[in-house]
């Protein structure tokens, strides 16, 4: 599986927003947020469900990843996706197998974030 989902009780800002506090006590910070939905909706006149990525950064273990691996820049910082669908309210990350020994512990931080939404 490359991919940990979860299905949230809460609404998407809400889920967000407790994501991002409970991120910062462990370190991490959102770099970048992109809304794809909203790029549908201005360049193609199609609505559809909200669908937010957000880049998460702990700059001292993305540091300590490039040691190991110059170019883990193309899995870190880690893209985390938030959607609606159907009026329900996931979470995602990647797991890609071949990552996670050198992201083990970013990940293990983002995905206890996750699990406590």
């Amino acid at each position: 599986m490359y991919r940990y989902r979860r299905k949230l009780s809460l609404g998407l800002e809400e889920a967000e927003e407790k994501f991002k506090a409970k991120l910062e006590e462990k370190g991490y910070k959102v770099v970048l947020e992109f809304t794809p939905s909203d790029v549908v909706r201005s360049k193609l006149n199609i609505d559809m469900e909200p669908y937010r990525l957000l880049w998460v950064c702990n700059p001292k273990a993305f540091y300590e990843m490039t040691k190991e691996d110059y170019e883990i820049g193309s899995f870190a910082p880690c893209p985390v996706l938030f959607y609606q669908r159907d009026g329900e309210t996931y979470v995602a990350i990647n797991t890609a197998e071949e990552i996670l020994p050198i992201m083990g512990k970013a990940f293990e931080d983002v995905k206890s974030v996750v699990e406590s939404l």
